[in-house]
């Protein structure tokens, strides 16, 4: 079998639209896995934040349990000063607020 220069162009030819046929395919499906592909990306980024956003909440309901803490002893304190201040025989609820404030001030 002889192959003549018609053969040659038609294989060719052939041959190169097969390849871009496939071509054509390969960007097609590039380019419909595109929106997937930025919405995962998009998605990674929102957890990272919410990750961040979850620790910097930590650590911020901590101290105001802390502050919370630290005002109802001195607020303990205070009206056992006042208490004490109006007439004098509180004594007994000025240690126990003592104890309670140097227990805060110690442990914090």
């Amino acid at each position: 079998m002889k192959i003549t220069p018609q053969d040659v162009v038609l294989y060719s030819g052939l041959a190169l639209t097969f390849l871009n046929i496939i071509d054509r395919i390969f960007v097609y499906f590039t380019k419909a896995r595109e929106p997937m592909r930025l919405v995962e990306q998009r998605l990674e980024n929102v957890e990272k934040e919410m990750d961040s956003m979850k620790s910097k909440l930590c650590n911020d309901n901590s101290r105001i349990i802390n502050l919370e803490e630290g005002g109802r002893v001195l607020l303990t304190c205070m009206g056992a000063l006042l208490s004490h201040g109006i007439d004098g025989n509180n004594i007994e609820e000025m240690k126990k607020a003592r104890k309670e404030l140097n227990d805060y001030l110690i442990n914090k």
